[in-house]
């Protein structure tokens, strides 16, 4: 039921684990947004731009239900009145991946979802340090486009993504740092 209510509303309960501990955030769509050219994918953030985390689900559905500077505010709210411990993880971010992945393919697989959500994160707020790591990062752009090449469109090149994928190893560890200022537990 909550599943279908959260299709509905096109905002979806993210389970994230960080520093070794499992936490709860919603992202999902912003229908208030009408222009093509900005991003509507959206993470849930405190009134101060940071990451917001909960350790339960109720405490994130009650967060939501008091807040009052929450994106598409009436659709959220109501996806929100939906949520309790019982209503599934529509998808798993492991953001302490970020420090141990290898150079392997499935690793990278794990990576490119990571920095999608991040992404998402880093195109709400308006810092330049975190946008140079990631949006504005030739090296994150080049990993990206490979890998949405080769894992979602099936033509990318895998030669192609393992020359990209150490390249963004060696940068991951600077974007986990600077992002750790970024998050409310």
């Amino acid at each position: 039921m909550f599943d279908e209510h959260s299709q509905h509303l096109r905002k979806f309960l993210i389970a994230i684990n960080y520093k070794g501990q499992t936490y709860f955030t919603v992202h999902g769509m912003d229908f208030t947004v009408i222009d093509v050219n900005i991003n509507s994918s959206k993470v849930l953030l405190t009134e101060q731009d940071k990451w917001r985390f909960f350790p339960t689900k109720t405490e994130l559905a009650a967060y939501i239900a008091q807040a009052d500077h929450l994106w598409d505010a009436d659709n959220l709210k109501e996806w929100a009145k939906g949520l309790d411990e019982r209503s599934e993880v529509d998808s798993e971010i492991d953001l302490d991946f970020m420090l141990t992945a290898k150079d392997d393919i499935d690793d990278y697989y794990e990576l490119f979802n990571t920095i999608t959500f991040v992404e998402d994160f880093v195109d709400q707020i308006d810092d330049e340090a975190m946008y140079a790591l990631t949006l504005g990062s030739s090296t994150v752009r080049e990993f990206f486009d490979a890998a949405a090449d080769y894992f979602l469109w099936k033509d990318g090149d895998k030669e192609m993504l393992a020359t990209r994928g150490p390249r963004l190893l060696l940068a991951i560890n600077n974007i986990y740092k600077e992002l750790e200022k970024w998050i409310e537990v």
